[in-house]
């Protein structure tokens, strides 16, 4: 009897330790006094205002190697921070000043637009106006109908032409297309013009997006002037504007 006692009793004491055992949290692992300061630190982003004398002793080195202290290191980040919100403020509002200035310009060829009576009187508008006001260097308009009885024949190309077919590819997108074309005949589209421009803008011509009449073609000097990169907003509400005008000198 005695001896099944204290097998009993032997069984629940190892049962009790195995349970106290499991219930011991996992220890973490042990944090270096860098780890355990920084922590402290995060904890208690007041404490070098307890301590400004030590606040101002502290040195941290530069890239270069010289020390300073900590106040005049957040000093200096700060002024750097300070000369790049400027600069990027200034930046901004020159971009609002041109933004501005686009709009000004737009809406002083709308109207002259809106007083053309004719094709060519709405192409000898855009030439003025572009080339003066928005760093044009040269402009084609062409259209894909018929011709009209008393409109020069240099603004209306045959669909199955060579300069047709290549604006064709361009337009396919119904979007301005930017860069150099190189297969487009550009004697044909800027006659003595030709050989100095770089770069161009095709803008589509529509009645609806699917019923393309026609294209303005920009073409400038400097070949980044019309990059594949650039905005084309402006260039958008030149399209559809000029499309409302000639929409109705084409009927």
């Amino acid at each position: 009897m005695n001896s099944s006692s204290e097998l009993e009793e032997t069984i629940k004491t190892t049962e009790q330790d195995d349970s106290l055992l499991s219930e011991q949290p996992v220890a973490e692992p042990e944090k270096n006094e860098e780890q355990i300061t920084a922590d402290y630190l995060s904890v208690h982003p007041d404490f070098f205002n307890q301590y400004p004398a030590l606040l101002a002793s502290l040195e941290i080195a530069h890239a270069s190697g010289s020390a300073v202290s900590l106040i005049e290191r957040q000093v200096s980040i700060l002024r750097e921070q300070n000369a790049q919100h400027k600069s990027q403020l200034t930046e901004l509002v020159e971009i609002a000043k041109e933004n501005e200035q686009s709009n000004h310009r737009m809406h002083k060829l709308t109207l002259s637009l809106m007083g053309c009576e004719g094709v060519d009187a709405c192409e000898v508008a855009l030439d003025e106006i572009l080339c003066d006001d928005f760093s044009v260097d040269a402009i084609a308009l062409k259209l894909f109908v018929e011709p009209i009885a008393d409109q020069p024949e240099h603004l209306f190309v045959q669909s199955d032409s060579t300069l047709g077919q290549e604006l064709d590819k361009l337009l396919t997108t119904r979007k301005p297309m930017c860069g150099f074309f190189k297969k487009l005949p550009m004697a044909e589209l800027f006659e003595e013009k030709s050989q100095s421009i770089a770069s161009m803008a095709v803008l589509p011509l529509f009645i609806e997006k699917n019923n393309c009449f026609g294209a303005l073609i920009l073409g400038s000097q400097n070949v980044r002037r019309f990059n594949a990169d650039m905005g084309t907003l402006f260039l958008e509400r030149l399209s559809e504007t000029l499309s409302h005008k000639l929409n109705s000198s084409i009927k």
